[in-house]
């Protein structure tokens, strides 16, 4: 499983973009992929007589170097095991929702000699590919032995001083009944935008494949 972000990250608060969102960004674009823990198949060392050279049952023990030595020989020897099954997802774990604040733009006077300004897709793009990766993880966590594909949509408002001041995002079902909005809530909260003076609605949407 794999996690993507994809440009461009965001809009103004007055005229935010939207269907420019969800394209599909090149493959440096964004923060990198950090690959979800797999749960496959390990192995373990083979005991009993079944092994090489192993005494068969009710035969007499012998001490001494050949038989310490015969033991360490056998470490080589090794069964597969495998993890837990994947967890099988129905059409409701499946369902996207959207959960968090509302993200709605506040009311504001355009001040004519202010240098304020919103956000520009650059800046926006430098501190998603740079700061994101606790939000990436949140996303992995929550989807842990789920076979499951979904873009989550994740939409921050950022205020004048470069704080997120507020989150929503929109996600299957089973991700957020997995702990996903608990956890990143506060990773959000932690990304730190440049100042412009003027709020701005940002959009991040994240690829699980």
């Amino acid at each position: 499983m794999y996690l993507g972000l994809r440009p461009p990250w965001g809009g103004h608060a007055a005229t935010p973009i939207d269907g420019g969102a969800v394209a599909s960004a090149p493959g440096d674009a964004g923060a990198g992929k950090p690959a979800k823990k797999r749960h496959g198949t390990h192995r373990r060392p083979v005991a009993g007589p079944s092994a090489p050279g192993a005494s068969a049952p009710g035969a007499p023990t012998t001490t001494g170097g050949d038989s310490d030595d015969q033991a360490w020989a056998n470490q080589g020897d090794t069964v597969e095991e495998t993890g837990p099954a994947p967890v099988v997802l129905s059409a409701a774990d499946r369902a996207l929702e959207w959960r968090g604040d509302d993200v709605t733009p506040p009311p504001r006077t355009v001040d004519m000699n202010s240098n304020a300004r919103p956000l520009e897709d650059g800046e926006i793009k430098s501190v998603i590919a740079g700061q994101s990766g606790a939000a990436q993880s949140c996303v992995v966590q929550a989807a842990t032995n789920a076979q499951l594909q979904a873009t989550i949509t994740v939409k921050l408002v950022v205020d004048g001083k470069g704080n997120v001041t507020r989150s929503k995002l929109q996600a299957p079902h089973y991700l957020f009944e997995h702990g996903l909005l608990a956890c990143i809530k506060p990773a959000l909260a932690r990304i730190k935008f440049p100042a412009t003076g003027m709020p701005t609605l940002v959009t991040m949407p994240i690829n699980l494949t």
